[in-house]
């Protein structure tokens, strides 16, 4: 959930949820997102009986929500191009959400075993990436689909990049959030 300037000066939370398509068994992120109303704090209402409407209409997808601002398209190999559907937003707000989702977008996907937390599937501006960490030694070896990238070891207290490079931030945090966690 995001809070955008409303035309007026006001905020109003937006909830952002990827779209993906079923290509076999996989689910695979689409270049779109659905946009829909999020959940207002709102003063004097009965806080359970509201979150009881909200987490019902969450079950509701597109247009069959009573939320749904609308779809949010990107063109093209880069997330740049975009095409808002829907009416409920200004360009002013379907702007300010393009530029957070040009800064922050990115999705992880694991398989549903638990043993495979150390696998997965790594989607920022629609490039996809495999990620494999191998531990070795008490290191570990992380595989960018299929090749070496990079060495993590265990320093003073905590795990560090020792060789190699991972240029993402947002994976490097990643990575060294399921070694931490991993038994």
């Amino acid at each position: 959930m995001i809070q955008i300037v409303r035309d007026g000066g006001r905020l109003a939370a937006v909830d952002i949820f990827p779209v993906y398509s079923q290509d076999g068994e996989l689910y695979v992120a689409t270049q779109a997102f659905r946009l829909y109303e999020g959940y207002p704090a709102e003063a004097g209402e009965d806080f359970e009986e509201h979150l009881e409407r909200y987490l019902e209409s969450v079950e509701l997808e597109g247009e069959a929500n009573p939320g749904f601002l609308g779809e949010l398209h990107f063109n093209g190999t880069t997330i740049y191009e975009w095409k808002y559907k829907g009416g409920s937003l200004s360009e002013a707000e379907v702007l300010q959400i393009v530029d957070l989702l040009q800064d922050k977008e990115q999705i992880f996907l694991s398989g549903n075993d638990p043993d495979t937390a150390l696998s997965f599937t790594y989607d920022r501006f629609h490039e996809r990436k495999y990620i494999q960490l191998v531990a070795d030694e008490g290191r570990y070896l992380v595989f960018i689909n299929g090749s070496f990238s990079a060495e993590i070891e265990m320093m003073e207290e905590d795990w560090e990049l020792t060789s190699g490079d991972i240029d993402d931030s947002y994976l490097l945090t990643e990575i060294l959030t399921r070694i931490r966690t991993s038994p």
